[in-house]
């Protein structure tokens, strides 16, 4: 799932451009029971490999980050710090409702 799919593209002056001002990223939901991840220093600036941990796939890293408001995942996240994680089923959920394609 690639984050771009939730962005609205607009043409301005002949250039196809996204509107990272309108997208349906603030349309995320937690419906489903979440997991908690607790970040080691082998996680740090490592946001893929969290989603590895979690999901068995490095492609959910942004939403990840998404629900526990990091902008930054390079300098944000520290040692020790306690992450939400989002339940494959909402992920799911905001794809169908979105028509989003998985990430492969």
């Amino acid at each position: 799932m690639n984050r771009t799919n939730f962005f609205q593209s607009e043409v301005v002056d002949g250039v196809k451009e996204l509107d990272f001002l309108h997208n349906s990223l603030s349309e995320f939901t937690l419906k489903y029971p979440t997991t908690n991840y607790r970040v080691d220093a082998t996680d740090l600036m490592r946001p893929d490999m969290i989603s590895y941990k979690a999901y068995g796939n490095v492609y959910f890293w942004w939403i990840i980050m998404l629900v526990n408001s990091i902008d930054n995942p390079l300098t944000d996240m520290q040692t020790g710090q306690l992450l939400i994680i989002p339940s494959k089923l909402d992920i799911y959920d905001f794809q169908k409702k979105f028509r989003i394609r998985r990430s492969r």
